[in-house]
């Protein structure tokens, strides 16, 4: 078996690392510590340079503007950009990633949505999320009720993060009653200025980012305004599970290297009581555990990429590295802030952030009790076989 990264993504991960050390990392003690979008021209110039090197939107098909590249290149760069309070911003200069059921947009609604959420000239927040209906999508309540060429939406959705600022909403609503989950759910594109619709309430959550919940009040949306077909909401969204999962696990493991780094570091300069802190076990420990655990979410989420480039079906190994990267960073940054001491519980570093952001990560994308429900279920049904070869 070869473990090597092929030379072209080396290549290309070797510089992403260096744009983050060299440009990203000593920028972040510019910037305020819960920051949600960059100045503007900040965020212009970074993402020229970022151009410039090939890595942006780096897993967007090239003929929507990205470098195209599978899983295994998406994740192994997307590693690197996570080491960087810049490349987990929800807005980030590194291009940005589409919400998955925008792959299926028509000519129309790529020219009119598609390509200016890519270009930055627009900004667009998922509504799927109800106050009765989280992790069981097929529980919404939201409904699109037939109106001549075109659909009334009501309904209200929670947990829209940054809705507030957003040009374009995907609302996510059910167009028949009966089939639900089975051909009923629906996907809309709603222009964020649509009469009817407004943003009820801010959500402040752990995070730097805010949520928001969101009234639809007999909001009329074209027929044009359809993603993919009617009936079909549900399956896009399941179709594409595995792209958003790794996208996690990668920034689970840029943030814990990062967080790692940092520990190894302040370990060797920071003495106390005549001794640096690595001289002591109970830090030694610290930091074999946290290498260990990154080490083996990172096998097993580029295993998972590699599947995907291979044409397997890796949803279940997705709900794993999903449920395994969310906790191991949050156990890497709970050592990594106790390495540092008082310093670590400070703004001055991004510790405290990445620990609220990464808690926040293991209840969204679906929640890790939900991904070991769906491990257990291959497991008993003969669908994952431990030992079973590659």
């Amino acid at each position: 078996m070869d473990f090597a990264l092929p030379a072209p993504i080396l290549e290309r991960k070797l510089t992403a690392r260096r744009f983050v050390d060299e440009t990203c990392i000593p920028l972040e003690r510019e910037l305020e510590p819960d920051w949600i979008e960059l100045p503007p021209e900040l965020h212009r110039q970074l993402e020229a340079q970022i151009r410039a090197l090939g890595l942006w939107a780096v897993g967007v098909p090239r003929e929507l503007g990205g470098e195209g590249m599978g899983a295994l290149g998406y994740t192994a760069i997307r590693e690197e950009q996570c080491r960087t309070v810049i490349g987990t911003s929800h807005y980030t200069p590194f291009g940005g990633e589409l919400p998955a059921p925008l792959y299926f947009a028509s000519e129309e609604q790529k020219a009119r949505y598609v390509l200016p959420i890519l270009r930055g000239e627009k900004k667009v927040a998922f509504a799927q999320t109800e106050p009765g209906a989280g992790s069981d999508a097929a529980a919404i309540e939201t409904r699109a009720v037939r109106d001549g060429d075109g659909w009334r939406l009501s309904g209200v959705k929670r947990f829209a993060t940054l809705a507030d600022r957003a040009d374009v909403l995907l609302v996510v609503a059910v167009t028949d009653p009966e089939k639900r989950a089975r051909g009923g759910i629906t996907m809309f594109l709603v222009d964020r200025d649509t009469p009817g619709l407004r943003v009820h309430r801010i959500l402040k959550v752990l995070r730097p980012q805010h949520s928001t919940e969101i009234v639809l009040d007999n909001v009329f949306v074209p027929q044009s305004n359809v993603l993919g077909e009617v009936g079909q909401g549900f399956a896009m969204a399941q179709k594409f599970l595995v792209r958003g999962r790794m996208s996690i696990a990668a920034r689970c493991l840029g943030v814990a290297r990062r967080a790692l780094e940092m520990s190894l570091a302040y370990a060797r300069e920071r003495h106390t009581f005549g001794q640096p802190l690595a001289e002591r076990q109970a830090v030694q420990w610290m930091l074999a555990d946290s290498y260990m655990e990154w080490h083996a979410a990172r096998l097993l989420t580029y295993e998972t990429a590699w599947k995907e480039d291979q044409g397997h079906d890796p949803r279940v190994e997705a709900s794993e590295v999903k449920c395994f990267a969310t906790e191991m960073a949050f156990r890497v940054l709970d050592r990594a802030i106790q390495v540092h001491g008082g310093i670590g519980l400070t703004k001055d570093l991004p510790l405290e952030r990445w620990f609220r952001e990464i808690r926040v990560l293991r209840i969204g994308e679906g929640p890790n009790e939900i991904h070991r429900w769906v491990v257990a279920r291959s497991l008993l049904r003969g669908q994952l076989v431990p030992g079973q070869p590659w």
